[in-house]
C-alpha cells in the first residue's frame, strides 16, 4: 500500500501543486487508486503531535508500506522533528519515498543504498532547517523595522471575541466547549485546530474574566 502525505502550513494556502506532482508518480507508476491513500492537511509543521493528519498516517500504515511525499520539507522544516518521523515510519516497518530526492533505483546492495538514502536526507535536513531559521531571521529584522518606523501592530489573533465570519464561529464553540468543561483534545478534534491553539484562547479567557 502507498500512502502519500501532502502538506501545507496554512489554511490559506494551496494543495494543487503536491496534488499534481503525486499523481504523476502515480501515473509514472502504474499505481492503481486502490493501491493509494493520500491524507491532506492544513497546518504549521511546527508540532508534530498538533498535525492529526500525520497522526493518522502513523495510525494507519503497516509493514512494506511506503509513505510518498513531495518533499523533505512536507515532513518539516526542523531536522530532529524530519528524524522523528522517519524513525516512526521505519519502527513500523514502512518505507519512504521523497519525490524529489535521489531514489537510487540502479543500486541493488540494500545496506549500500540505505547509507546512500541517509546521507541525502542528511543533508536535505539540514538545509531545510537552515532555511527556515533565515526565513525567521528575516521575519525578526522586518518587524524590528516596522517598530522602528512606528508602524507594526502586531500578529493578529485569528480566534477572537472580536474575530469576523466563521473564526468567530469557531471561537464561540471553543468557549462554549471550555466552558462545559471539555477536555483540550475533545474541543481540538471537534472544531479542527490544533491543541495549542485551544490552550491559548484558554489562557486569554483566563486574562480576562
Amino acid at each position: 500500500m502507498f500512502v502519500a502525505y501532502l502538506r501545507v502550513s496554512s489554511a490559506d494556502q494551496n494543495l494543487a501543486r503536491q496534488e499534481e506532482l503525486i499523481n504523476e508518480w502515480k501515473q509514472r507508476n502504474n499505481i492503481l487508486d486502490d493501491d493509494l491513500l493520500i491524507f491532506e492537511e492544513k497546518v504549521s509543521g511546527k508540532n508534530i503531535e498538533d498535525r492529526m493528519q500525520l497522526q493518522e498516517v502513523f495510525h494507519f500504515i503497516r509493514k512494506k508500506d511506503t509513505v510518498v511525499v513531495t518533499s523533505l520539507d512536507r515532513l518539516s522544516r526542523n531536522s530532529r522533528d524530519i528524524k522523528r518521523i522517519l524513525q516512526t515510519i521505519r519502527e513500523k516497518g514502512a518505507n519512504v519515498e521523497i519525490l524529489d530526492l535521489p531514489a537510487f533505483t540502479g543500486i541493488t546492495e540494500p545496506a549500500l543504498k540505505d547509507l546512500l538514502t541517509n546521507l541525502v536526507i542528511e543533508v536535505f535536513s539540514y538545509v531545510a532547517e537552515s532555511e527556515r531559521k533565515k526565513i525567521k531571521e528575516r521575519q525578526r529584522q522586518g518587524i524590528e523595522l516596522a517598530k522602528q518606523r512606528g508602524v507594526y501592530k502586531g500578529r493578529r489573533v485569528k480566534y477572537s471575541s472580536e474575530a469576523i465570519g466563521a473564526d468567530k464561529l469557531v471561537y464561540d464553540r471553543i468557549i462554549e466547549m471550555l466552558n462545559q468543561q471539555r477536555s483540550i483534545k475533545d474541543i481540538s478534534v471537534e472544531v479542527g485546530i490544533p491543541r495549542k491553539t485551544v490552550y491559548a484562547i484558554r489562557d486569554r479567557q483566563k486574562v480576562t474574566d
